[in-house]
């Protein structure tokens, strides 16, 4: 009976342990980890590279095929809902894990699995921090540079810091959309690039940025720039790299994209390309004196609780 005993216990302690919920990920690991995280639909007939997070698997073709391979608790492809259509090849040994329901096929390679909820995970678990770093970088201000936006055959940010300086820029959609040749010129640790909408809306609402300029991949700066768009509810590329948050828009591509995407959908033919960030990104911001004063209060507030607690 002991050892019957024991068995079980170990076996529910194994179940748990598989079944647990992932540990919570930080802006920084999310970037470096994933090849993308889509927040609603993901529908794609081109290939993902990396690991990919989405709500809806819509529709996919080849995952896993390039993949960085930075160490994660994560598999090649995980969503809370698969559709029929959201399966594919699964390459390199990767596995699909799915939260509610899978109703896709695919073809597994190299000895990868189909798991259920191994780890379980919320959408909320990957937005919330992601949110949050948008909502960080738009209110930096501009440094160590200057944008010469004045020819568009030549649209240069010209970086004026150091190898490891942090240059931000913040400009429009529509100075970023007139670029018909956009370059880097300089050196910076990460180029922080925040751009709003200043369009008008068009049908059902949509804030949409196009651009459809030349944007050669840079081996360098591909793994150091953070495209922030602020504000956007569309965004749509011929081709692009570094990562991209857009958490707020559905993102379509007519060419690969080389980096990191966070977008509520994606609906492009371009491919994903796994292209880890290399940059730094800002600490959280330290809290003012006021919230220092207000957290010293809650504190000693609980300090005189337990006080009670203990004479009572």
């Amino acid at each position: 009976m002991r050892i019957l005993n024991t068995l079980a216990i170990g076996t529910v302690a194994t179940l748990a342990a598989v079944s647990a919920h992932a540990d919570t990920l930080t802006a920084s690991q999310i970037l470096t980890q994933f090849n993308g995280v889509v927040t609603g639909n993901f529908s794609t007939a081109s290939d993902v590279e990396g690991r990919l997070v989405a709500n809806n698997l819509v529709k996919g073709a080849t995952f896993y095929n390039n993949p960085s391979n930075t160490p994660s608790a994560y598999v090649a492809v995980n969503a809370i809902n698969i559709q029929a259509n959201g399966g594919g090849n699964v390459n390199n040994g990767g596995a699909v894990n799915y939260i509610n329901s899978n109703a896709g096929h695919f073809n597994l390679n190299g000895g990868g699995s189909i798991q259920h909820g191994v780890p379980t995970f919320s959408m909320a678990d990957f937005a919330n921090p992601l949110n949050a770093l948008e909502g960080q970088l738009a209110g930096m201000s501009n440094a160590n540079g200057v944008l010469n936006a004045a020819d568009p055959n030549n649209f240069t940010f010209n970086l004026t810091g150091s190898a490891s300086s942090t240059s931000v820029f913040n400009l429009t959609t529509s100075q970023l959309g007139s670029a018909a040749n956009i370059n880097f010129s300089g050196t910076a640790g990460t180029v922080i690039i925040n751009v709003r909408y200043d369009g008008v809306v068009g049908g059902n609402g949509a804030k949409a940025f196009t651009i459809n300029g030349n944007f050669n991949d840079n081996s360098h700066m591909g793994n150091h720039i953070v495209w922030n768009f602020v504000d956007t509810t569309a965004v749509n590329f011929r081709g692009w790299y570094g990562t991209v948050l857009a958490g707020t828009s559905t993102v379509s591509a007519g060419s690969a994209m080389n980096g990191f995407l966070y977008a509520a959908n994606y609906v492009g033919d371009g491919e994903l390309h796994d292209r880890t960030f290399a940059g730094v990104l800002p600490t959280s911001p330290v809290p003012e004196p006021s919230s220092w004063a207000m957290m010293g209060v809650g504190l000693a507030g609980l300090m005189l609780m337990r006080r009670r607690q203990s004479k009572a």
